[in-house]
Parts: C-alpha cells; sequence; structure tokens
C-alpha cells in the first residue's frame, strides 16, 4: 500500500526545528502507515492504539508531533467525528464543564460579548446563559450536527453559530470580554495564530480561559504512551511550561493556572484504565452509574490581553 504524505512540522509554539529522538511512540507508529489504514482509528478509545510519535522541543518544553496530518485530511477526519465524549454520561460532563465555569465566574463580570471555540453542544455555554448577563455570543463550532442544539441553548440571546475554529472575521474587533477555549487547543495546527487572532476580538481587559490535558501529570508518567490524551486528534499536548509559553507568544499574561477536576463513571475509569495496561476489556460492572470526581490530568488558565501588544 503506498503511503501518503503527511506534513512535518517545527514545533508550532516557538518554531525550533524539531529533535532528531520522539519521546513518545506507540508500537506502531501513525507516521509508517498510510492514510486509509489511520481513519479507522481516529475515532473511539478503545481500540488498537495508534499515535505520531511525539517528540520535545528543546526550546519551549512542548511534545508535538512533528509529523501528522495535513488540513485537508484533517478535514476529512473531523466531518465524521461524533459529538465529543459521547461515551461519558452527559450528567458528568455538565458536573465538569461547571467546574470550569466556576473559575471564569471568579474571574469574569459575564458580561458583554462571550467567545467559545468548540463548545460542542454547549454544556459549558449553558452555564454562561443560566448565570451570566452576556448580551451576545459567538460559538464557533465545525460540527454542523449540533447547530440545532447549540442555537437551543442560546434562545432568546443574541448569538452567532460558526462553522469555522480559527476564522473569526465575523466577530468585531474589541467585542468580547470572555473567550473560552475548551479541549482545543490541543487539536489546533497552529494554536499561536489562532490565539493571536482570537486578541484582536477582546477588550484589553478581557479574559481569556482554556482548558488542556496535561503531559505531565502522574497518570501520564504511569501509563507512558498508552495515555488517553495521547491520540491521532492531538498534533501536541501541552503542560504548565508550555501552556505559558504558547499564551505568551500570541499576546498574553497567564493569570492563574489550575489542575482540574474531571467526572467521570467509576465503569469508564476501569475500562480505561484496563486498557492503559494492556488489557482489552470489552466490559467491566457498571457499578450502579457511580461518579466520581478526579485530578486526572488537565490544566485551566486563566489569562488576559497583554496590553503592550495589544
Amino acid at each position: 500500500m503506498e503511503v501518503k504524505k503527511f506534513i512535518s512540522r517545527s514545533c508550532p509554539v516557538c518554531g525550533e526545528n524539531p529533535p532528531s529522538q520522539a519521546e513518545i511512540s506507540s508500537e506502531q507508529k501513525a507516521e509508517s502507515l498510510g492514510f486509509d489504514v489511520l481513519t479507522q482509528h481516529w475515532n473511539g478509545f478503545f481500540k488498537e492504539k495508534i499515535i505520531f510519535s511525539y517528540a520535545r522541543c528543546g526550546n519551549c518544553g512542548l511534545l508535538y508531533c512533528p509529523t501528522f496530518f495535513h488540513a485537508d485530511q484533517l478535514t476529512q477526519l473531523y466531518s465524521q467525528m461524533p459529538p465529543n465524549m459521547v461515551e461519558v454520561p452527559q450528567q458528568a460532563l455538565r458536573d465538569t464543564q461547571y467546574g470550569y465555569f466556576k473559575f471564569l465566574k471568579k474571574c469574569s463580570p459575564l458580561t458583554g460579548g462571550f467567545i467559545e471555540i468548540g463548545p460542542d453542544i454547549g454544556l459549558f455555554t449553558e452555564h454562561c446563559v443560566r448565570e451570566g448577563h452576556f448580551d451576545e455570543y459567538w460559538l464557533f463550532e465545525p460540527n454542523r450536527e449540533v447547530k440545532p442544539v447549540l442555537e437551543n441553548v442560546v434562545q432568546g440571546h443574541k448569538s452567532h453559530v460558526i462553522h469555522e475554529m480559527t476564522d473569526f472575521s465575523s466577530v468585531p474587533d474589541g467585542a468580547a470580554t470572555s473567550a473560552v477555549i475548551i479541549h482545543v487547543m490541543d487539536h489546533l495546527l497552529d494554536p499561536v495564530a489562532t490565539l493571536s487572532e482570537l486578541r484582536k476580538k477582546l477588550t484589553d481587559d478581557a479574559t481569556l480561559m482554556i482548558v488542556t490535558h496535561d503531559e505531565s501529570s502522574l497518570l501520564r508518567r504511569i501509563v507512558g504512551w498508552r495515555w488517553p490524551a495521547f491520540c491521532l486528534q492531538h498534533p501536541q499536548i501541552y503542560n504548565f511550561k508550555s501552556t505559558r509559553a504558547l499564551l505568551e507568544s500570541a499576546g498574553f499574561d497567564i493569570l492563574e493556572q489550575h489542575k482540574t477536576v474531571n467526572f467521570f463513571k467509576l465503569s469508564f475509569l476501569l475500562k480505561h484504565a484496563f486498557w492503559a495496561f494492556g488489557f482489552k476489556v470489552k466490559s467491566v460492572p457498571d457499578f450502579g452509574g457511580f461518579t466520581l470526581g478526579l485530578k486526572l490530568g488537565n490544566i485551566l488558565t486563566i489569562a488576559t490581553p497583554n496590553k503592550q501588544q495589544k
């Protein structure tokens, strides 16, 4: 089978050339396979794990894939991807999103314009609608299937559902006082350019909140390359240091960073644990749907535009 060409990347945060050695690789490397083969491994947690190899930037410390899908391939792959975390009960997702929202609530007046990139079905946005006083919403979600759900979440409010992730031209400059990006930065090929464009749409004292996976977490160190966040959807994974480097490169000042609590069904966690250690079980007991809140490896960062670069 002919191996389809992928892109070669320098560090997407600082531009440093990639190191000669990978730090994280699966037993079968994605870069050695063809695109058609990899499409079969794109969706779903519980499959044979194949990932592009990750290398660590010697300058900023970012862990990223020097070889990865090109933009056209990603468009094709994401077009057939189901809503995010469909295997996790919606109440657990709501509890997790509300935990994130409480951080925004502490740092933002929840007024003015609101931007969310990658809202999926709007579980975070619905907290903003319920407890906030935003006068306009811009929701950037490429999955067209969830548009009716998102429109229902912001019903009765001035709002825009835009099927884009990086083109913010529909938002007037300086229009938004808050912007939220939850588990999207891990997916972007050019995260600095995306954040730099977003910064133009924010007020001088706006609040930016992002949530990313934490590749320096204890869980990641325990399970190695089988950590669930190492996957075909993530061209880079951050830690506290590389998140800071990303935001500073894009013209933001970090105000605070936190490890966050995520809620999962116990059965879901156990099945992930078995797969992470190489035991490919098909099912585990449901334990009555019991849900746990744990700090398992996410970073929440609050930032604001750097006024000297604005």
